[in-house]
């Protein structure tokens, strides 16, 4: 390292000094070498304080992994943010290009699986491995996914109903750790921070344990990782009886989000617990709405479930804002567009009108699971 910085410094020499006749661009190299002399001081100074705390740079070296990764993130972000300006020229969102690791996490901690190998048990010793279920209509996101990640497979299960996005090579699972590291919001953090253990342990590597991050909902995509995974978009068109006889049509949509209780292993209190109650808690509140439970009794065993249900105007204009600015990928993308489509139906002048109706019948038609065409040219837009 301290070698390629001395190299810095003679390329910076040569390169300002090229016109050598100019006496300006001379002393500007001149400049450039002192600076650099200026680097070498304090890299020195860096170098001497790491054999000073722990005797050699055997530690150093350990760090170079995590670094390189952490590095490539950074340089990443900022070429993001620097050629933003182009892409927005052609009406692409810039943050879709930053937003990738919370996206992931919400998905991974709604639909997606953290495999780590219990050393106390004697089952067949594996690698940490992630994996990520899709349903059938959800093909293409999983492709998507694995081919802007370069990482995993995807392998589809027809008699199982679901595509599995599978994860399992060691660069390719460091690869997803470092990008989800950092953005988890609930107790599948534990897994994570399982993870990262047992890759620090077998692999000779000093990964941090990131908690949990606690930013405000809207500040990246993590909801919509998660809302494509465990939200739904729904549409009710009821008769509703008038005073002086007949009825009257009434449209009524709705967003959920639910989810279980508790989490199945234990959860430290610095990771959060293994409640969810917590999450669910900041979502409802920054939708506007309550916290609902629910009981379900499912063949003798009864189930515990938190619910957030969007149903007022105020609510689903919050919801909309976020959406729109951090967009779902799954196929309740589509769901989500009708779901719009038809509250502006009903705010036009007129109300609900006959003719307006029947365009919110035929939407209904192919509604969520009853969708046959499926269009994902918005994954377009879904760039790491």
């Amino acid at each position: 390292m301290f070698v390629g910085w001395e190299g810095v410094g003679i390329c910076s020499y040569l390169l300002v000094n090229f016109w050598y006749t100019r006496i300006a661009a001379n002393q500007s190299s001149i400049s450039a070498l002192l600076t650099n002399r200026v680097g070498d001081c304090f890299l020195t100074i860096g170098m001497f304080a790491i054999l000073w705390s722990f005797g050699n740079c055997k530690k150093m070296l350990k760090e170079n992994s995590s670094l390189y990764n952490l590095t490539n993130r950074i340089v990443r972000k900022i070429n993001n943010l620097t050629s933003g300006q182009v892409r927005q020229k052609s009406d692409v969102p810039l943050h879709t290009y930053t937003n990738l690791g919370a996206y992931l996490a919400g998905l991974i901690e709604a639909d997606g699986y953290i495999g780590v190998h219990d050393k106390n048990s004697k089952s067949k010793k594996y690698r940490p491995k992630i994996i990520v279920v899709f349903s059938l209509a959800d093909k293409p996101l999983a492709e998507k996914l694995a081919t802007i990640t370069q990482a995993g497979k995807v392998l589809a299960k027809p008699n199982a109903g679901h595509v599995l996005w599978q994860i399992i090579a060691k660069k390719e699972v460091l690869k997803l750790i470092n990008l989800i590291n950092g953005h988890m919001r609930t107790p599948k953090i534990e897994a994570l921070h399982r993870a990262i253990r047992w890759i620090n342990e077998n692999d000779h590597c000093s990964i941090d344990c990131l908690d949990l991050d606690l930013s405000p909902i809207d500040s990246n995509s993590w909801l919509a990782g998660f809302t494509d995974g465990d939200g739904n978009f729904s549409i009710s068109l009821i008769d509703r009886k008038k005073s002086g006889g007949g009825s009257r049509k009434v449209m009524q949509t709705f967003f959920r989000i639910e989810l279980k209780q508790e989490y199945s292993r234990e959860v430290t209190d610095k990771q959060g617990g293994n409640s969810y109650f917590n999450i669910l808690t900041k979502i409802s509140a920054f939708f506007t709405v309550n916290l609902y439970t629910r009981t379900r009794i499912s063949k003798d065993k009864v189930y515990y479930a938190f619910m957030v249900v969007s149903h007022s105007s105020r609510s689903h204009e919050i919801v909309r804002s976020y959406f729109d600015r951090f967009p779902l990928y799954s196929s309740k993308y589509l769901a989500y567009k009708d779901w719009c489509t038809v509250q502006d139906l009903v705010k036009e002048p007129g109300g609900l009108t006959l003719e307006r109706v029947e365009k919110i019948k035929t939407i209904k038609a192919q509604f969520n699971s009853k969708r046959k065409v499926f269009d994902f040219s918005h994954l377009d837009k879904l760039t790491f």
